[in-house]
């Protein structure tokens, strides 16, 4: 009988043991399928398709929902199948999917996708019902907004955002690490946007092109020169400002290069631009006076941020200049010729006869 029931006691410790065990492993099962659900959530929420034009989509008759998934992968359409397979399940859309052709537009997302694959076999959102938007190589934050705002989409509240993130864009994407606003990295491109557009969705699409444009060739050089990617897109946006050929770049990020090996300040006109917010031919004494950390007239080294969003060819320039003995250069005004100098005799000369 004691043999009975001090087995019984054993056999319910280690029932009680293994219940206890179970629980704990049932916790950590919902904890993972949780952050499963939320990662693949966001995912489909803000991944966009790859392709770079206008892409013709086939539906065929009978196909279902794992075909038109995996033809979507196949297209570089969408990231990932499942993605697709999620958004479908979730919004119930089995056997509705139409037969027929249709237009993605580049960086669709999953849900653009979908709206028109399941609009009785049409392509509702027409390539001509999209807002083509182009910001030049050089542009600024403010520019930028303005364009939006002219076209009806929300310039205004994208400048908000832009000029002060939230955390959110820094945990997302780790080259904004340094910055303290999206100056610099929203790439300037030609853009499809929907007329519904948020400003998050076009920043997103924005950032997306730069991580893909900038690539990751260019950020592994950098790495290798023991610089940051943040002071080559300072240093870009500066060169962009300086120089409208793409010829002259490389020599004029050479010279700035020298100046800032002698620790000799940049004096770049593009920084006081940018702090009085137009262009200008000439500044005056009291424009370079002006204190602000972006007056590279008073300040040597690098403004302590991009003063726009520069081109491939600008970010490329910066980060290998050419070598050179030149140490002034100027643009003439009328021709947007980049004159060079070796000695600031010589760039008082060249001033003159350039008409400044």
């Amino acid at each position: 009988m004691k043999r009975m029931l001090k087995s019984d006691l054993i056999a319910c410790v280690i029932c009680l043991f293994s219940m206890k065990n179970m629980k704990k492993w049932i916790i950590i099962s919902v904890g993972i399928f949780v952050v499963c659900i939320f990662f693949i959530h966001t995912r489909v929420k803000n991944t966009t398709s790859f392709n770079e034009n206008d892409f013709q989509f086939t539906v065929e008759k009978g196909d279902d929902i794992v075909t038109i998934g995996q033809k979507l992968a196949d297209d570089d359409l969408i990231a990932n199948r499942f993605y697709f397979y999620y958004y479908a399940w979730k919004n119930k859309l089995r056997g509705q999917f139409n037969e027929g052709d249709y237009i993605i537009v580049p960086h669709s997302k999953i849900a653009d996708i979908v709206y028109k694959l399941t609009t009785n076999g049409q392509a509702l959102i027409e390539k001509e019902q999209e807002i083509k938007i182009l910001f030049p190589e050089g542009w600024s934050i403010m520019k930028m907004k303005d364009r939006l705002n002219a076209n009806g989409l929300p310039g205004d509240e994208f400048s908000k955002i832009a000029l002060d993130p939230p955390g959110e864009y820094y945990q997302k994407y780790n080259f904004l690490k340094q910055s303290a606003s999206l100056e610099g990295y929203l790439f300037p491109d030609t853009y499809s946007f929907l007329p519904s557009a948020t400003a998050e969705d076009i920043i997103f699409i924005m950032l997306e092109n730069f991580d893909k444009r900038v690539g990751d060739e260019r950020k592994s050089l950098i790495a290798t020169q023991d610089r940051t990617l943040h002071d080559v897109i300072i240093f870009a946006s500066v060169i962009e400002g300086e120089v409208p050929l793409n010829g002259d770049r490389g020599v004029v990020a050479g010279i700035f290069d020298n100046r800032l090996q002698i620790n000799m300040a940049l004096q770049s006109d593009a920084t006081i631009d940018y702090i009085k917010g137009y262009p200008e031919i000439k500044h005056s004494q009291e424009d370079i006076e002006i204190e602000s950390p972006y007056n590279t007239y008073k300040n040597p080294g690098l403004p302590i941020g991009p003063i726009n969003n520069p081109s491939l060819a600008s970010i490329d320039a910066a980060i290998a200049p050419t070598k050179t003995d030149y140490m002034y250069f100027l643009n003439n005004p009328q021709t947007g010729e980049t004159i060079f100098s070796k000695t600031f005799e010589e760039h008082v000369t060249n001033k003159q006869l350039n008409g400044l």
